[in-house]
């Protein structure tokens, strides 16, 4: 497994994330809440995945691209570790950055792979 990010890997259809937050789950890791759904999509990815960072929190778009590179960068360099742990069930994720605050790489990373295994363990409870 690369470690790239593609076009495929991104969860974007608006049916999928209406569903994501009419019935999905979720935790939270200050300064970021995983919300997540077991789905069935056509993919060789087991995970769609999207990134948030609300602009009523961050005025500046500058601002928010960064939180959103951030976090995508945590995520594309865990995730074949992620992937191998998870179950071969089908999800989609959001990671929704929830501070006022700019964090720093290190504490995205953290609370982003606490979040990471607690789904995973999550995913490995119900598998069983």
């Amino acid at each position: 497994m690369s470690l790239t990010f593609k076009k495929i890997e991104r969860l974007c259809s608006k049916k999928a994330i209406d569903a994501l937050f009419a019935s999905g789950k979720s935790f939270t890791d200050y300064p970021i809440k995983l919300i997540y759904k077991l789905s069935d999509f056509e993919s060789e990815y087991p995970v769609r995945v999207m990134f948030v960072a609300p602009k009523k929190k961050h005025k500046r778009a500058n601002k928010r691209n960064t939180l959103k590179r951030r976090m995508r960068e945590v995520y594309r360099l865990h995730k074949p570790v992620f992937y191998t742990q998870l179950a071969e069930k089908k999800t989609d994720l959001m990671f929704i950055y929830l501070s006022n605050e700019l964090a720093e790489y290190h504490e995205i990373e953290k609370s982003m792979m606490k979040l990471m295994d607690k789904l995973t363990q999550k995913q490995n409870e119900n598998k069983t």
